[in-house]
Protein backbone atom coordinates (compact mmCIF):
# COMPACT_ATOMS: atom_id res chain seq x y z
CA UNK A 1 0.00 0.00 0.00
CA UNK A 2 2.74 2.36 -0.85
CA UNK A 3 1.16 3.89 -3.39
CA UNK A 4 0.71 7.88 -2.90
CA UNK A 5 -3.30 7.82 -1.96
CA UNK A 6 -4.50 11.37 -2.56
CA UNK A 7 -6.81 13.17 -0.39
CA UNK A 8 -9.29 13.32 -2.11
CA UNK A 9 -10.02 9.85 -2.87
CA UNK A 10 -10.21 9.43 0.42
CA UNK A 11 -13.24 11.62 0.44
CA UNK A 12 -14.67 10.26 -2.34
CA UNK A 13 -14.43 6.56 -1.00
CA UNK A 14 -15.69 7.75 2.23
CA UNK A 15 -18.90 9.67 -0.10
CA UNK A 16 -19.37 6.52 -1.30
CA UNK A 17 -19.19 4.27 1.46
CA UNK A 18 -23.45 4.21 2.43
CA UNK A 19 -24.11 4.20 -0.71
CA UNK A 20 -23.84 5.02 -4.66
CA UNK A 21 -23.67 8.17 -5.52
CA UNK A 22 -23.25 10.71 -8.84
CA UNK A 23 -20.18 12.81 -9.38
CA UNK A 24 -22.43 15.99 -8.27
CA UNK A 25 -23.79 14.06 -5.29
CA UNK A 26 -20.23 12.91 -3.90
CA UNK A 27 -19.03 16.59 -4.68
CA UNK A 28 -21.83 18.05 -2.04
CA UNK A 29 -21.35 15.13 -0.15
CA UNK A 30 -17.39 15.77 0.22
CA UNK A 31 -17.88 19.40 0.69
CA UNK A 32 -20.22 18.66 3.82
CA UNK A 33 -17.62 15.90 5.24
CA UNK A 34 -14.72 18.57 4.80
CA UNK A 35 -16.59 21.20 6.28
CA UNK A 36 -16.08 23.46 2.99
CA UNK A 37 -12.43 23.26 2.80
CA UNK A 38 -12.46 20.81 0.02
CA UNK A 39 -14.03 21.63 -3.25
CA UNK A 40 -14.15 18.75 -6.22
CA UNK A 41 -14.29 20.79 -9.31
CA UNK A 42 -15.31 18.73 -12.23
CA UNK A 43 -12.57 17.72 -13.75
CA UNK A 44 -10.20 16.80 -10.19
CA UNK A 45 -13.48 15.20 -9.29
CA UNK A 46 -13.75 12.87 -12.84
CA UNK A 47 -9.81 12.58 -12.96
CA UNK A 48 -10.13 10.89 -9.65
CA UNK A 49 -12.98 9.00 -10.76
CA UNK A 50 -11.06 7.60 -13.33
CA UNK A 51 -7.72 7.18 -11.27
CA UNK A 52 -10.10 4.85 -8.82
CA UNK A 53 -11.73 3.01 -11.32
CA UNK A 54 -8.55 2.21 -12.63
CA UNK A 55 -7.17 1.24 -9.44
CA UNK A 56 -10.42 -1.39 -9.08
CA UNK A 57 -11.40 0.93 -5.80
CA UNK A 58 -14.75 1.98 -7.44
CA UNK A 59 -16.84 1.34 -10.27
CA UNK A 60 -19.92 2.91 -12.35
CA UNK A 61 -23.54 1.42 -12.35
CA UNK A 62 -26.82 1.41 -13.44
CA UNK A 63 -28.83 4.36 -11.68
CA UNK A 64 -30.69 4.01 -8.80
CA UNK A 65 -34.63 2.63 -8.95
CA UNK A 66 -37.01 5.53 -8.06
CA UNK A 67 -34.69 7.76 -9.49
CA UNK A 68 -35.25 10.27 -12.49
CA UNK A 69 -33.25 9.02 -15.48
CA UNK A 70 -30.65 11.18 -16.47
CA UNK A 71 -28.53 10.15 -19.39
CA UNK A 72 -25.71 12.65 -17.66
CA UNK A 73 -25.11 11.13 -14.40
CA UNK A 74 -23.14 7.68 -13.86
CA UNK A 75 -23.84 6.74 -10.64
CA UNK A 76 -20.46 4.67 -9.18
CA UNK A 77 -20.44 2.22 -5.99
CA UNK A 78 -16.93 1.52 -3.90
CA UNK A 79 -15.49 -2.28 -4.57
CA UNK A 80 -14.57 -4.63 -1.87
CA UNK A 81 -11.09 -3.46 -2.52
CA UNK A 82 -11.75 0.42 -2.31
CA UNK A 83 -13.57 -0.64 0.83
CA UNK A 84 -10.52 -2.04 2.35
CA UNK A 85 -8.43 0.86 0.96
CA UNK A 86 -10.25 3.30 3.01
CA UNK A 87 -9.77 1.23 6.44
CA UNK A 88 -6.64 0.99 5.83
CA UNK A 89 -6.72 5.01 4.70
CA UNK A 90 -8.71 5.40 7.87
CA UNK A 91 -6.42 3.66 10.29
CA UNK A 92 -3.25 5.36 8.92
CA UNK A 93 -5.16 8.63 9.97
CA UNK A 94 -6.31 7.39 13.20
CA UNK A 95 -2.72 6.44 14.17
CA UNK A 96 -1.13 9.95 13.18
CA UNK A 97 -4.32 11.35 15.39
CA UNK A 98 -3.04 9.11 18.51
CA UNK A 99 -0.12 10.47 17.95
CA UNK A 100 -1.27 14.15 18.38
CA UNK A 101 -3.42 13.18 20.90
CA UNK A 102 0.02 11.72 23.49
CA UNK A 103 1.85 14.69 22.79
CA UNK A 104 -1.51 16.97 23.95
CA UNK A 105 -1.32 18.79 20.60
CA UNK A 106 -4.87 19.98 21.35
CA UNK A 107 -4.54 21.19 24.35
CA UNK A 108 -1.96 24.30 22.78
CA UNK A 109 -4.82 25.35 20.52
CA UNK A 110 -6.72 28.04 22.00
CA UNK A 111 -10.54 28.27 21.03
CA UNK A 112 -11.37 30.79 18.04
Amino acid sequence: MSEAFKPQWFHILLALADRNRHGYAIQRDVLDQTNGEMTLWPAMLYRSLAALAKLGFVEPVDQQKGEPADERRQDYRITKAGRRRLAHEADRLAGWLKAAQERNVFDAVEPQ
